[in-house]
């Protein structure tokens, strides 16, 4: 199993970054590599949903579990498509200047080819999806000057 971890302190409160994060749906929008999400059953405290991610001609769906505990965490798990097992955690906590957002991927792929990469694969993907998570941020709830939460 490879496991990747990053954390980082954004300058937007937990609710915000835990909403932005929670609305899967959009992902294509903005999300490197999201090419389709569909939600397929949902409620408040968790979604079954089935994804399509790719880069160039390389493409790869799945269906993942998200369980919501609102403005602290999300998990993601599956164990579809090329994940024989995919356990992804996004935890959000209050933050002098905004919140500490963290990542954890905990992922055992299929293919042995991407078994191979994979510590790479996943230490790239989370730093896009970081970077991603950010600018989108930045571009609904702009930069705060001051503490908010």
């Amino acid at each position: 199993m490879r496991t990747y971890r990053m954390q980082r302190s954004v300058p937007w409160t937990p609710a915000q970054i835990y909403s932005l994060i929670a609305d899967v749906e959009r992902y294509p929008e903005y999300l490197p590599g999201w090419r389709k999400v569909s939600v397929i059953r949902a409620s408040n405290e968790q979604a079954e949903v089935a994804q399509e991610f790719g880069i160039g001609p390389f493409s790869m769906n799945f269906v993942s579990t998200a369980e919501f505990s609102p403005n602290e965490k999300i998990t993601i798990r599956s164990q579809a498509g090329p994940f024989s097992h995919l356990d992804l955690r996004w935890t959000f906590a209050p933050a002098e200047r905004g919140c500490l957002v963290t990542l954890v991927i905990d992922a055992v792929f299929r293919s042995r080819l991407l078994a191979t990469v994979s510590g790479q694969i996943l230490e790239s993907l989370a730093q896009r999806m970081l970077r991603a998570f950010e600018r989108r941020a930045n571009g609904l709830y702009g930069t705060p000057t001051v503490n908010r939460y």
